[in-house]
């Protein structure tokens, strides 16, 4: 046992405590300074993990994907460290381990569940050794921050090799075909049939335009949303991976119902980009020999956290927020709202900062006409954030009144705008930075108002949280 190793854990509590009490998250400075002690921390405290370590990573979804594996966790009571706040570097995973470690960084679990950005693969798993690796898809995201697509993907894929790891994916994602032949990794694949919201043509589909075999314009039978669907290529016969964990009879009015292999299942989560996450989350668990019923149980009861879709009740009116960052997520943020029948007051904070993106172009990108649909029925959209401005002139031109767009540029402001709207759910859609600021604005309001967020009272009814 090493003293500095000791040192560096008591000091990484310290540092959570401290943060927590200024009013901070504190998940990445106490990983930051514990690194600092003991540069090999992270490798220490992970070789106390017994059955497995999994990594989750792609560009959308995966926190919502690993909080609903952990979901799937603490219904098994299986004990486990997780990086839930969503810091997703070194820094933030060291901490994660630090808050669960006992003070001689000897406590053992079952399993580490962590959620890691596509680009810190390779930094991650050099630090421990991780028994499977889920991907949830590949779309542009912030290209000022990681440059190109390939150039991530191709960063995990040589990442992995040589590893041990076996790989969960997304078969209906054409970036992912090549994952196996490329790897020699033992490769699991997850996916959709047919449903009832595919699309035969697509134009939110240009990630997925070319085969990473030959370079040949892939065919695609179906469209499920962006570039996941039904696809082959003529030229090389490059087509969808056989699935190992397939959804179907998917109906979304608007929560989730669907059934993965004969495994039924319901959500209240909205979305088809959710129904994906919640095929990836069970695909881990069948896969770790989790009881069905389990896993029923633990897609049933998990509610939204942190802005992934997460509800308030705010002067008696349901409140969503939601976070967006690429076009692809947007789109189907925004596809959502069609689900939804009654009349809506959209707010929408877009900021510019490093975590978020310094380059916003890709909001002209997105299928942003969507707000000005009749059946979207939106009844005023509140542009808020940083470049305030900039999202209000998109709506515009996408076909939208500018009637009923109102800049207000600050966010607590805003969202009370949004919230005093006639009619039913206000969305509070809001990018990286924007989130946390936002969720504790609407916090507030809550607790003013005599509300209780959903994620609370699920909590209350279940004894308490994690």
């Amino acid at each position: 046992m090493s003293l500095r190793l000791i040192i560096a854990v008591i000091v990484g509590k310290l540092a959570i405590y401290f943060s927590r009490i200024a009013g901070n998250q504190g998940t990445d400075f106490p990983g930051q300074l514990a690194r600092k002690i003991y540069p090999d921390i992270l490798t220490a405290l992970a070789g106390h993990i017994q059955n497995g370590i999994i990594i989750v990573t792609g560009t959308n979804g995966k926190t919502t994907t690993s909080n609903m594996i952990a979901e799937i966790f603490r219904e098994n009571a299986s004990t486990y460290v997780h990086n839930r706040a969503g810091a997703n570097m070194l820094t933030g995973i060291t901490t994660a381990f630090i808050k669960a470690t006992s003070l001689s960084g000897q406590r053992t679990f079952d399993y580490a569940l962590l959620e890691t950005d596509e680009a810190n693969v390779p930094l991650l798993l050099q630090e421990v050794e991780a028994t499977m690796l889920i991907i949830t898809n590949f779309f542009r995201d912030q290209l000022d921050r990681y440059g190109e697509l390939d150039h991530t993907i191709n960063l995990i894929k040589n990442a992995v090799q040589g590893s041990r790891l076996e790989l969960i994916l997304n078969a209906d994602d054409p970036l992912q075909s090549d994952f196996a032949s490329h790897t020699g990794l033992k490769c699991w694949f997850y996916g959709f049939g047919d449903t009832i919201y595919d699309e035969l043509t697509s134009a939110d589909s240009r990630e997925g335009r070319y085969c990473v075999f030959c370079g040949h314009v892939l065919s695609y039978e179906r469209y499920h949303y962006a570039q996941l669907g039904q696809y082959h290529c003529p030229n090389c016969a490059n087509h969808n991976a056989a699935l190992n964990f397939t959804g179907h009879s998917l109906k979304m009015d608007p929560g989730i119902h669907f059934t993965i292999n004969d495994l039924g299942l319901q959500s209240t989560y909205q979305g088809f980009y959710n129904a994906y996450n919640i095929l990836a989350a069970v695909s881990v668990g069948k896969r770790l020999g989790i009881n069905d019923d389990v896993i029923q149980r633990a897609i049933f009861n998990y509610q939204p956290r942190a802005g992934r879709m997460e509800k308030f009740m705010i002067a008696g009116k349901p409140c969503l927020l939601v976070l967006v960052k690429n076009p692809t997520g947007l789109n189907q943020s925004l596809s959502m709202l069609l689900l939804d029948p009654a009349e809506k007051s959209l707010f929408f904070a877009l900021n510019d900062n490093a975590a978020d993106g310094r380059d916003i172009s890709w909001i002209w990108d997105a299928d942003v006409e969507t707000v000005a649909r009749p059946e979207a029925r939106i009844s005023k959209i509140i542009c808020s954030g940083q470049r305030s401005g900039d999202i209000a002139l998109r709506i515009k031109y996408a076909g939208y009144s500018t009637d009923d767009i109102r800049i207000e540029s600050r966010l607590q402001e805003g969202i009370a705008l949004a919230i005093a709207e006639e009619g039913g759910t206000a969305f509070i859609l809001c990018t990286y930075t924007a989130l946390f600021s936002c969720r504790q604005i609407m916090l507030k309001m809550q607790k003013q108002s005599g509300g209780i967020a959903q994620t609370e009272s699920r909590q209350q009814q279940k004894g308490g949280g994690e």
